[in-house]
Formats: structure tokens, sequence, C-alpha cells
């Protein structure tokens, strides 16, 4: 690899994390997929890839991938929005204004960047630049009744993570590629409207409207490729808990004075390859947000009164461990042209008990449809897009600090990509 397209695959990654305003068609807040080529089979990705993004998914196809560097980027739109009904007449601690609330700021720019390099038949390198997000709400109204205080507009959240992974492959021989991705993380968090909840913290006045906080991390990707025989392969990949420093800004909202880790996941998945040129896989992840306090612990119920927020055990979403099937399919159509499409599904992130919280994270979407395509311009040069469509969905519950109060929560997405890559 010449020493100019070293600096142009590092400039492109180094650009994109300058540039990157994470968000993605989602299974929680997690994206489903991360380059445009898995995006277009619904995050497809940990038994085959084609693109120098692909690895980060599984480290272990760097060596498959070749020599190659590429950028993609997402235009993403979630619509969410509340419906909330009932409760007491006259309002009360902690009971929410009735109405309809649409969520504003429904249309989000996500860039991937990445560089693979083949050091010799059985040894790859590369660097990847990608991003999670979709935990963001914007009401300009908010629903806070006159319980609550001096509640602000607007209401919401917004939580962005980019990851830069240097990733790392080897076939180690019979039919085994094993590869490892140390992963460098910066994340950043916004919360607006939660005024009411200063006189419940361990840390008032670091709940809410303290604009961007930052905070950085790490953790590792490993992956496994096995291929037994030419018309199968196997493949898992496991990311460990990603590690990061606390929101200090907002240490009194969250549990654990504000930490925020990014969850664990375990990926197993096959392709096979039943006629020339089509390729279908199948595979499974687990999404491991139980195992972030403040994202698992149940949500704040006055009617028991909670740990302070901020404490170890204070108020968190309530979200669960999510489980996440998926089905895609790649067709080499001619010898120009490659077409794919891919449906996923997710199971529910929460249970109606904790909708309270979650007006601020509606992370409802359980079907994700795709498809798009790569088409090589020349030998070098190929250009691929995806659409995605993720199926609207509710999520009803209670106000559980006001049982007869209803919160119906809905989302529903739409997000298109376009990547370029050049091989050599």
């Amino acid at each position: 690899m010449s020493k100019s397209k070293l600096i142009l695959g590092a400039g492109i990654a180094a650009l994109a994390l300058a540039a990157a305003s994470p968000a993605g068609a989602t299974v929680g807040y997690f994206s489903n997929g991360f380059d445009t080529e898995s995006k277009s089979m619904s995050g497809i990705g940990v038994s085959m890839g084609d693109g120098p993004v692909a690895a980060a998914n599984n480290p272990a196809l760097g060596v498959k991938l070749g020599n190659q560097a590429g950028a993609c980027l997402s235009l993403f739109s979630p619509h969410r929005d509340l419906n909330i009904t009932g409760g007491p007449s006259g309002g009360g601690q902690y009971v929410l204004n009735n109405g309809k609330y649409d969520s504003g700021k429904d249309l989000f720019e996500i860039p991937c960047a990445g560089v693979n390099v083949s050091v010799n038949d059985s040894t790859a390198v590369g660097l990847m630049l990608y991003a999670n997000g979709g935990m963001n709400t914007h009401f300009s109204a908010n629903p806070m009744g006159a319980g609550f205080g001096q509640a602000s507009s607007p209401y919401g959240s917004d939580i962005e993570q980019v990851f830069v992974s240097a990733n790392g492959a080897h076939a180690a021989g019979n039919g085994f590629t094993l590869g490892l991705a140390p992963i460098f993380a910066v994340q950043r968090m916004n919360m607006q409207g939660f005024q009411a909840f200063n006189s419940g913290s361990s840390a008032p006045g670091f709940v809410t409207n303290n604009g961007y906080d930052y905070s950085y991390g790490g953790g590792a990707k490993l992956g496994v490729l096995y291929d037994p025989v030419s018309w199968l392969t196997l493949g898992t990949s496991y990311q460990t808990h990603i590690w990061m420093t606390a929101f200090d800004m907002y240490k009194g909202l969250f549990a654990e004075a504000g930490k925020f880790d990014v969850p664990p996941t375990w990926t197993q998945g096959l392709t096979v390859r039943p006629t020339t040129g089509l390729d279908v896989s199948f595979e499974h992840e687990t999404i491991y947000y139980g195992d972030i306090p403040s994202i698992a612990n149940p949500g704040m119920n006055n009617n028991n009164p909670a740990t302070p927020l901020g404490n170890s055990q204070g108020a968190g979403f309530g979200w669960k461990n999510m489980q996440v099937w998926r089905l895609g399919a790649q067709w080499k159509a001619t010898d120009d042209l490659t077409l794919r499409t891919g449906y996923s599904y997710n199971t529910t992130f929460t249970d109606g008990n904790n909708a309270f919280f979650n007006t601020v994270a509606p992370a409802t979407v359980k079907n994700h449809l795709s498809f798009g395509g790569t088409y090589d311009l020349t030998p070098a040069w190929a250009i691929s897009v995806g659409y995605t469509h993720a199926f609207s969905n509710t999520l009803s519950g209670i106000n559980q600090n006001s049982p007869t109060q209803s919160i119906k929560l809905h989302m529903d997405q739409d997000e298109g990509t376009i990547g370029v890559k050049y091989k050599w």
C-alpha cells in the first residue's frame, strides 16, 4: 500500500470523527449495522461482509476484505411521539400533562469510514470509525405537569456515541480466522426539562439543562470465522463491556454518579452459498442492556420512594437484555451489480411499567426491512446504496407515579445510506 493511500484512509477516518453526529436505524439505541452493505441487510455482518467497515461487525473478516478504503453517509429520520391520557383532575406530583407530543429534529447525518490492508495472505489490519445513537427526543412542549415545579421547554434527551477501532485479523489454519479490535469510544449527552427531579437527586444541579457533557472510554471486540466447507461460513463476535468515564454534569440523574457505560454484545451467525453468486445469512445477537445500571434500573416510582437519583440503585430506564434475529441475502446479479436485502426482529426494550422515564427514549421499533446494492464503477471504484424502514410500533403503559394515567410511546424510522469504496 502506498503512503498516499494510507494517508487518504486515515484522513477519511479523522474527518468522519470530526463531523460525526451519530444515530441510525436502531435496535434499542444500537445501530442496526454500521456500513452501507450491512445496513442493506438489516445489520447482517458476523459471518459475511463486503466493505471497509465490515470488520466492525466481526474483526475476523479483515482477511477476506483485502485492500480497500472508503466512507459512507446515512440520512436517518426517526419519528417519535407521546400520547398521555387520564390522571387525577388538578394534577399532582409527577402527573404529566395530557395530550399528544411530537418530537422534532427528525433528520440526522451519520458518517462511517474505514481502511483495511492485507499485510500478507493470512493477516490484515484496519482502522474504522462507526457510531451508535437513536436515544434522541426533542419535544418543544414539556409534558411534565403542575406537580413538577419549574419544568422548562424543550424536553428531551440526546446521546451520541462514536467508536474508533483498530482491527487485526489472522487466518490460523484449518478454516479458522481470528480477529481482535481494541475500541476507543467517545460519547456525549444532553438532557433538558428535568428540573423537577433536582429534589429527588443525590446531586441537585447536576440533573438537567447543563448542555452537552462528554465521556470517554474503551473496550474490545473479538471475532472468529470458520469455513468448514466452501459453501458454509460460521461466525461469532463478542464485544466487551465498554467502560466509560462518568457524565459529571449529569451525575445527579444517571445511576452510579453519571456512569453510562456501553453494554456488551454477543453475535452468532452463518452464511450459506447454495449457488454461485448467492449468499444467505442468518444471525442472532444479544445486547446486554441489563448489565448497565443507568439503563437497566427500574424507573422512579413516587409511591415507593426510590433511592435518590444518581446513586448506584437510582432510577433508570428499565431496559432489558435485547435479542435480535436477522435474515439477509446478497446476490451477484451481474459482473458489476450486487443486490442485497434483509429483515430483522428485536425483542421489546422494556415493559409498560417503565413508560414514565422512557418518554425521553421511546425505542419501540421491533421490525426492520432493508434493501440495497453495490455497483462497480471500475475494477477499483464502487458505490453502494441502502435503505431501511423500521415499522411503526408502540409501547403502552402507565405513569407508575399515577397509575390512572396512561402513556403511549411511538416510533418508526427511515434511513438511507450511500457509500463509496476504493480497492487496490
